[in-house]
């Protein structure tokens, strides 16, 4: 376990999620009593690259009331490596004290979106998941969207309508939402207007999308202390 350090009101510190390879990831802890509900946050990326914010987003999480866990993942390609990553990442949190563990959400952006569809399939103690512009690899994607079929809890999907510079997400963010429809699963996809040049950088950092992801996850969890779930209303 790495130092400790303080992100406004929340505890922020550098924690070993995994022994067997050195695997390291930010938990930001809110203020008050527990057990609190858990957010995953899986980030985007590939191989040595990280997309996204996992240190802000861990910070953001416990701001509304969760703790925040954003576990780092194996600098590897392979997408078994980021999924054992994964499994790592959840064992982790329920070895945590103040953790309501029957109370798990996920998120994922990029490439962590895909990794937290195979993270939730089959998994009763996740209760919702927000995917930011998911991008599920083009070899395996019939394996990915039996996966999704597999989710039992409700999913936000959230994409930038200009995120088509590399692959179009826009479109494949519809055709998960299709799946989960067929599935007759509880979902909901929000299409923000373009962003920038490039949709898929909008969500780099902590934006004006994020009240949309606390006003969904705080509405799918129970919390034991209410007045910890209001902070970022």
């Amino acid at each position: 376990m790495g130092s400790a350090a303080l992100a406004e009101d929340d505890s922020l510190q550098e924690v070993v999620y995994s022994v067997q390879h050195g695997l390291q990831g930010y938990l930001a802890t809110p203020q008050g009593q527990g057990p609190f509900p858990v957010a995953i946050y899986h980030h985007g990326g590939f191989g040595p690259n990280i997309g996204g914010s996992p240190r802000d987003t861990a910070i953001a999480l416990a701001k509304a009331g969760f703790i925040g866990f954003a576990p780092v993942r194996r600098k590897t390609v392979p997408m078994q490596d980021a999924i054992e990553d994964a499994r790592a990442a959840m064992k982790f949190i329920k070895t945590l004290p103040s953790a309501d563990k029957k109370q798990i959400v996920l998120l994922g952006f990029s490439r962590g979106g895909h990794i937290a569809f195979y993270s939730a399939a089959g998994n009763s103690d996740v209760k919702a998941i927000v995917i930011m512009a998911c991008a599920p690899g083009r070899r395996n994607q019939q394996e990915f969207l039996d996966q999704v079929r597999h989710v039992q809890a409700p999913v936000l999907l959230m994409v930038a309508e200009n995120d088509n510079q590399r692959t179009d997400l826009v479109a494949l963010t519809r055709k998960i939402k299709q799946t989960l429809d067929d599935e007759k699963k509880k979902s909901r996809l929000t299409v923000y207007p373009s962003y920038r040049t490039d949709g898929h950088r909008m969500f780099f950092e902590i934006g004006s999308y994020w009240k949309d992801v606390v006003a969904f996850l705080q509405d799918k969890v129970r919390f034991s202390n209410k007045k910890n779930s209001g902070r970022n209303k």
